[in-house]
């Protein structure tokens, strides 16, 4: 390590608190995104749940919002294609969507992702004629959620 870079990372103020979310805005943070990819890419015969999902393997704070969206594949189109450019579409007409994982993260799938939301797209292994995407938050939320139940946000998700 160079003197400048030791003199320049110790002069450096640490980061700041993280704002923590409510549970509205974590709920919000990926309901709206689902929206947005169900409209932008004209989803057929979607589902959605929201669940609150422990960011660490104790099940503690923090937690993050997370949707699980299914929706039927084209039969005229093989699903890893249909995958592909179901990505590119919201990248395309999504305002702030990127291609790929965002930094560090490495989820299996057809990946994009926001500044603060990723979905991976997906086969559903059982119904191989299903999709899914998969839409995950930060771990902004501090409050207890391990008795939290998962809530059907179709309606929300499909509403035009």
């Amino acid at each position: 390590m160079l003197p400048h870079d030791e003199e320049t990372s110790s002069t450096r103020p640490p980061p700041g608190p993280v704002e923590t979310l409510s549970d509205e805005d974590t709920m919000k943070q990926v309901v709206e995104p689902a929206k947005a990819i169900a409209t932008v890419a004209a989803l057929q015969d979607v589902s959605a749940g929201f669940d609150y999902e422990a960011c660490n393997d104790q099940g503690e704070p923090p937690y993050r919002g997370r949707v699980e969206m299914g929706f039927r594949i084209p039969d005229d189109i093989e699903p890893k294609t249909y995958f592909k450019q179901l990505a590119r579409t919201v990248v395309d007409h999504g305002v702030g969507w990127y291609d790929g994982p965002p930094p560090g993260k490495n989820p299996f799938g057809t990946v994009i992702h926001t500044d603060t939301v990723f979905a991976v797209i997906g086969q559903n292994p059982v119904a191989k004629e299903d999709g899914y995407v998969h839409i995950f938050g930060e771990c902004r939320n501090m409050n207890d959620h391990r008795d939290a139940a998962s809530v059907n946000v179709t309606d929300q998700v499909v509403a035009r």
